[in-house]
């Protein structure tokens, strides 16, 4: 990322719609990628999955793919169903996540869809 995109990014977030904004797409991506990790862990198919869990297999890839605003009576369902539980922390509002998204997203190999 240039030097200049990186100031430009932390003025924006200075702004109130465009970090909440920011935010919740942060938000999004974080859940669906730690989704689609978890599913992959665990060798099931998004089908698998949202069998388990009583949606369909369009819904399950839509929150995969940060596209849909699960409750979170639903996640806690999801991520239930994967052994897990959501536990919250903040940090300050960053355009450096602590694990970025390419760290955190299985090998093609790895996942099944």
């Amino acid at each position: 990322m240039s030097r200049q995109f990186e100031d430009d990014l932390k003025h924006k977030l200075r702004e109130p719609e465009f970090a909440k904004m920011f935010g919740a797409a942060q938000a999004k991506s974080s859940f669906a990628l730690t989704l689609a990790k978890a599913r992959a862990e665990l060798g099931l198919t998004q089908k698998e999955l949202a069998d388990k869990v009583g949606v369909s297999q369009a819904y399950v890839s839509k929150l995969e793919g940060g596209e849909a605003n699960p409750t979170l009576e639903r996640i806690g369902s999801l991520l239930a169903v994967l052994g897990l539980s959501l536990t919250t922390d903040t940090t300050t509002l960053s355009p450096y996540p602590d694990t970025l998204p390419w760290e955190m997203v299985p090998s093609k190999t790895a996942m099944k869809i």
